[in-house]
Parts: structure tokens; sequence; C-alpha cells
């Protein structure tokens, strides 16, 4: 596949083959996503809400509790959940509503514009390692380095610890441990 020029946009033309075998037709609904720099994801929009039902619905707090079996640990709310558009960050926040009244789940959105829906456990560990680092004026590069964290999960509890008055950034990339 190649892209050209469309208007102000970049596009791209799907092969016929393609559209036959995943049913896609003009004016299907489609959603576009950077998994990570050179990897782009395009999908439906049914096959998006499909699966973020099946992530999200097992912690629906009104759905049937399911005892676990000392073999089988339960279920546990995913670490970090990421959402490109408003729209999925608003179905999964409805479903996690009573998760996020608890302060089980933090909602936040990232300077890069996507939303993020954080556990509680994985921010406390994840603030834990970052919080030591910001004694002195750090960079987010230099955060990235010293810390080791996925910089998808350095940005998101970075964003949530500035949110919640624990960090600030004095200027911008630039962050401090708020004493």
């Amino acid at each position: 596949m190649r892209l050209f020029k469309h208007g102000d946009s970049l596009a791209i033309v799907i092969p016929e083959g393609i559209c036959k075998k995943n049913t896609l037709k003009e004016n299907s609904e489609l959603e576009f996503f950077e998994a990570e720099p050179g990897l782009l994801i395009l999908s439906s929009k049914e096959y998006i809400q499909g699966k973020l039902k099946k992530i999200v619905e097992p912690f629906i707090l009104n759905a049937p509790r399911v005892v676990a079996s000392p073999a089988k640990p339960p279920v546990a709310l995913p670490s970090l959940l990421v959402f490109s558009t408003e729209a999925e960050a608003r179905v999964a926040s409805a479903k996690l509503e009573s998760q996020l009244a608890k302060g089980e789940v933090l909602a936040v959105l990232g300077s890069d514009k996507k939303y993020y829906l954080i556990s509680l456990d994985f921010y406390n560990k994840t603030a834990a390692k970052i919080a030591p680092l910001l004694a002195s004026e750090k960079t987010f590069t230099q955060l990235g380095s010293e810390s080791a964290l996925p910089l998808r999960d350095l940005s998101a509890v970075l964003q949530a610890m500035k949110e919640k008055g624990e960090v600030i950034e004095k200027k911008k990339g630039s962050f401090l441990l708020v004493k």
C-alpha cells in the first residue's frame, strides 16, 4: 500500500480482497491507532467495541461474582488501559464507574492526548519508582532512562501524579516532586 495526498491529509487505498474479507464498504466506520512508532492499526469500530467489552466487562461490579479456586487467582483489573478516542474512554469509564468512584481506578488525559485508565495498584507501584528520581528536577527523557519504565507507563502515571498535586511541571517536559 502507498500513501497519497487527499486534500490536506494523506490517504490509503484498502485492496478489494481485504475489503471483502472484512466486509468493509464505503462509509464503514474505522478507527486508526498508533500502537507504537511505526506500528499503525486500522480496525472496525465494531471489532474495537467487542474487544473493549471483553477487557472491561469482568470489572463491572454488577456482574455476577465468580469465586476463584485456590489454583486460579481472581481476575485483576489491567494495570493500564489506553484509549485514543474520548468515546472509547467514556465507554470504559462507564463500565468502571464504581471503581472510579472508589478511587480504585484513576482516569487521566495524557499530554499525548490519549486517555488512560490506571489501576490504583499500578499507580502506587509506578509512582514509588518515579518519586525518588524527582528529588531534583528531571526531564521526561531523563526519567525514562533512569526509571527504565516504558514511556507510555511513565507518561500516564506522571500525568496522574501531576493531577494529584504530587509532582509539578516546572517548565514543559521538566518535573519536580512536591515536598
